[in-house]
């Protein structure tokens, strides 16, 4: 290759190296001047805030108040409730009629006269002290001593055998006997132990007065002449006579001899 050659080619290198040169200045040039640059992409980290909620937890004050307990003691007041006196009728004893059971009228007699003296228990209705009584079983509870000084002043009597006031089997207050001396017990009229004939029929208009059956010189008299009636009022008298006194007050079907 020719001189010559070698340097045409040269010169064409380095023209073209030259006008490389010029086109870069150019661009630089061109940034610079906020020309038509390439646009420039900005990455933008989007900034994320995080708020923390603040949570107020507000603890509800429980105020405990303990309930002021005020303990009341409730004043007792004891009444003394009067008991009715125990009135010699046709159907009990005032306060408890035929037909009642042991418990309560016993409970009723001792209320009002205090412990019996004498309580016998069941026993042969056929055999026993008070004369034939109603089968299979009586009982007599007593107080007092009569005024004649022989035996009880007051005596009720029970029986689980039939009468009027109740069914077999059934335990229950039937009659009673009252000879006079403490206690002292009377109707409701007043008529008692030592009362006149004339006082007891004036008193109670129904009663009849007969001779005694077992002893004519005495007397016998009775409240209700129906026999299948058992409440009544019947005993004995000194006699016939309105002055005749009364030896017994006794009330319902009773024993017999």
């Amino acid at each position: 290759m020719d001189n010559q050659l070698i340097r045409n080619i040269t010169l064409g290198i380095g023209g073209l190296i030259l006008l490389l040169v010029i086109v870069l200045l150019l661009l630089l040039f061109l940034n610079d001047d906020g020309g038509d640059a390439a646009p420039s992409t900005a990455t933008t980290s989007a900034e994320t805030t995080t708020t923390a909620v603040e949570t107020t937890t507000t603890a509800a004050e429980t105020t405990t108040t303990g309930a002021e307990t005020t303990t009341t003691v409730a004043e007792t007041t004891t009444t003394t409730v009067a008991l009715d006196p125990l009135i010699l009728a046709d159907d009990g004893i005032g306060g408890v009629g035929f037909g009642a059971t042991p418990e309560v009228a016993i409970a009723y007699a001792t209320a009002v006269l205090g412990p019996p003296d004498l309580d016998t228990g069941w026993i042969d209705g056929l055999s026993s002290p008070y004369g034939v009584c109603p089968e299979p079983e009586v009982r007599g509870v007593e107080w007092g001593t009569s005024a004649a000084g022989l035996g009880s002043a007051f005596t009720m009597l029970f029986t689980n055998g039939a009468t009027t006031h109740a069914a077999p089997g059934t335990e229950h207050f039937f009659g009673y006997y009252y000879f006079g001396g403490t206690p002292a017990l009377a109707t409701v009229e007043g008529i008692s132990y030592g009362s006149t004939n004339l006082e007891l029929q004036t008193a109670i208009p129904s009663v009849v007065v007969d001779e005694d059956p077992f002893d004519p010189s005495a007397g016998a008299w009775v409240s209700n002449v129906d026999p299948t009636d058992q409440d009544l009022l019947w005993g004995f008298s000194t006699s016939v006579d309105p002055t005749g006194t009364l030896t017994t007050v006794n009330g319902g079907g009773t024993c017999g001899e």
